[in-house]
């Protein structure tokens, strides 16, 4: 008896039979150029600070931080080169940008508003959105431009629960700079008061989930980081230095052991439970500058050093200078959501750049600085 690739259903009992090679990866699912984290703390007085670290193999200097002032207007293309919805910002906006799109040259992977409200841009490939009709096409904004949309449009989350239902189109744009894919990201996004969710596309739609976490990394999709978490049961940060098994005594001979709970690793998996962790048991002081110093020893844990790990270059060969790739940490961003402060490391140096609302009140256009 031979079993069908195709499943094969018993109409009788509803049994379906599969063979065990549709569950392995065929090489064509799409795999994330670049990996990022995202997290949230708070302090004593529950004001929301968000840590997010951006690991590529190439994008030193390709990134600026930008100042939209409130009213300003963006307008971006629909799919067929027309102009899409024209939206003006109800609030001045930071972010830090990179040119991704070849349409806009200062698309927001990161970013906040005066009013609170944060988000970051991270990888996790999917298959396109569904295509819009062409009459949907002056109400279309691209998907790379999500993020900025959300900051420009809303003060909390739950107004972009209840904005995102107006009559608004997002389509996916072929990204050039990545290799041309449509729909390679999902959006992590919190406001001031410590509510957050993440947007993914399945099945060609907009999803939300609320995110009680506060953590986001990149693929698998949100809900089966959520589903692994249930592995860790067991994560605690109290130390168990002492125990007893049979008629040994066993006693650690420092501290740490505790951190054993968490994956070393630096996949998108070990480092969602990773980043987890350390936010769930995050130091916690009154002073907002000493939290944001908290949040950069936390977000020291998520710094990638070049050459750490590499991989073999598809379109190098063996022994020319690009032979591998090497994914390392281009920026970390510190937000301050209460205050309205972000603070940028890049790669190059140990200290944090700051940015505030301050800094660009008298400014009625768009500034934008490159990032060295």
């Amino acid at each position: 008896m031979s079993i069908q690739n195709t499943p094969k259903k018993n109409t009788k009992t509803n049994v379906v039979i599969k063979q065990f090679d549709e569950l392995q990866d065929k090489g064509d699912i799409i795999k994330a150029p670049f990996a990022c984290t995202s997290l949230m703390v708070k302090d004593n007085n529950n004001n929301v600070y968000h840590g997010r670290g951006m690991e590529l193999t190439f994008g030193e200097g390709l990134s600026s931080l930008t100042y939209y002032p409130k009213g300003y207007t963006f307008q971006h293309l629909a799919p067929n080169k027309t102009k899409g919805l024209a939206y003006e910002a109800k609030y001045a906006i930071l972010a830090i940008t990179t040119p991704i799109s070849i349409y806009d040259p200062n698309a927001a992977m990161e970013g906040l508003n005066e009013a609170g409200l944060s988000f970051s841009l991270n990888m996790m490939p999917a298959l396109p959105l569904a295509d819009l009709t062409e009459s949907q096409y002056p109400n279309s904004i691209p998907y790379a431009s999500f993020g900025e949309w959300v900051l420009a449009s809303f003060a909390t989350i739950e107004e972009l629960k209840q904005g995102i239902n107006q009559d608004i189109h997002f389509w996916s744009e072929e990204l050039e700079l990545l290799g041309g894919l449509k729909t390679p990201f999902h959006f992590a996004v919190y406001d001031k008061t410590g509510e957050s969710v993440v947007v993914e596309v399945k099945d060609s739609a907009l999803i939300i989930y609320d995110n009680p976490t506060g953590v986001m990394t990149n693929g698998p999709e949100f809900p089966w980081h959520i589903e692994n978490l249930n592995n860790y049961s067991h994560m605690s940060n109290i130390e168990t230095v002492h125990s007893q098994i049979g008629n040994v005594n066993l006693r650690q001979p420092d501290s740490g052991i505790a951190t054993n709970t968490i994956p070393s690793s630096s996949t998108s998996v070990g480092r969602f439970v990773k980043a987890f962790y350390y936010s769930s048991f995050a130091n916690k002081v009154d002073s907002p500058d000493l939290q944001l110093v908290e949040l950069g020893h936390i977000m020291n844990n998520f710094d990638r050093p070049k050459n750490i790990t590499k991989e073999l270059s598809p379109n190098n060969k063996q022994g020319t200078p690009l032979e591998y790739m090497t994914e390392f940490t281009v920026w970390i961003a510190l937000s301050d959501l209460t205050r309205g402060i972000l603070q940028i490391r890049t790669y190059d140096s140990l200290n944090y750049q700051t940015y505030t609302f301050d800094q660009f009140k008298d400014k009625n256009e768009v500034v934008s600085i490159k990032l060295i």
